[in-house]
């Protein structure tokens, strides 16, 4: 009884020594932790086995390589579990950085008349079809200076994020469909350009014309056919 005692004691000083080495200079890793204290407590654990039947040295030996697998494979579980949970944080974290640059963005054109919104993509920025030449891809005087205040935006508070420069177009009689499909790819070639002129790489901006296939209003009014009639930037996330 005494022996076991002792490594019973012995094992619980042990443990609680390596529970303590967070404190030292150069800290362990969690499989380090559970690795040093599985091996101690499967020795202290096995020299209480071995005491009991006379081998209390070949019991802490035989306990202690036991516990050392057993430590190690809990702590690669429990490091596994800690890195992921350091990489869901650090997604967070990025998610909400993101999210707060994007409000700035919005911010900034709204306070120059521009209309903007967030979407899964980044920000959207609507530059609606009164910024064009009736039935052209000319851009108005108007148009041309909202696509200034776009690029000066970009090139102060998101240099470097691409841009998805996207015509939109009505739809009003189904034999329009190429024509506004043409109309569509135009008009975000103007912009694109646009952009270009006022230092936005082409590297980094994509055109597309979507035509009819994104409408944001009904097409049955003449109100809703006016608001399909549009380009969008994405700046991308």
């Amino acid at each position: 009884m005494e022996n076991r005692s002792k490594w019973f004691f012995l094992g619980f000083l042990l443990i609680s020594l390596v529970a303590a080495l967070p404190g030292c200079s150069t800290p362990l890793t969690t499989r380090e932790k559970a690795t040093g204290i599985g091996a101690l407590g499967g020795a202290a654990a096995g020299g209480i086995i071995g005491s009991a039947v006379g081998h209390p040295g070949a019991g802490a030996a035989v306990g202690g390589a036991l516990g050392l697998g057993t430590g190690a494979l809990i702590g690669d579980q429990l490091q596994g579990q800690e890195q992921k949970q350091q990489e869901q944080q650090g997604r967070i974290e990025e998610q909400r950085s993101q999210i707060a640059k994007n409000q700035a963005l919005i911010e900034e054109l709204k306070r120059r008349n521009i209309e903007a919104r967030e979407t899964d993509r980044g920000v959207a920025v609507n530059l609606p079809s009164v910024n064009f030449q009736f039935d052209s891809a000319e851009l108005t005087p108007v148009g041309r200076d909202r696509a200034d205040q776009v690029a000066s935006v970009l090139k102060n508070q998101a240099p470097g994020r691409r841009v998805s420069v996207e015509g939109h177009a009505s739809r009003e009689r189904p034999d329009q469909e190429a024509y506004n499909q043409k109309l569509s790819e135009r008009r975000a070639q103007t912009v694109a350009e646009s952009l270009g002129r006022n230092g936005i790489g082409p590297s980094k901006i994509t055109t597309r014309g979507l035509g009819t296939q994104s409408p944001v209003a009904s097409n049955d009014t003449e109100e809703g056919r006016q608001r399909n009639r549009r380009v969008e930037v994405i700046i991308e996330n």
